[in-house]
């Protein structure tokens, strides 16, 4: 049952996201630029997690790769936070 609200957990994240990316989108200023970059790459992170749950069914491999994905995502944050910003 754990697995199933897990699951679920990860389908709701998702979807909410999802949702608010659009009007994130649609009112984006740089006040905004922040949120629109974490909601984004949450978004990513989430999907790509939940294909390395479904894929990847070596722990440790799996776990390397979410560590070094996170790390570029807040790479990638950082550089197009400083090219929208200055």
């Amino acid at each position: 049952m754990k697995a199933h609200r897990e699951t679920l957990g990860h389908w709701l994240l998702q979807r909410m996201t999802a949702a608010s990316l659009i009007p994130t989108i649609l009112i984006s200023n740089v006040s905004t630029l922040i949120l629109l970059n974490i909601l984004l790459f949450w978004h990513i992170h989430v999907g790509i997690e939940e294909i390395l749950t479904d894929y990847v069914h070596h722990e440790i491999t799996r776990n390397w790769i979410l560590i070094l994905f996170r790390v570029f995502c807040l790479i990638i944050i950082k550089y197009v936070f400083l090219f929208f910003v200055f």
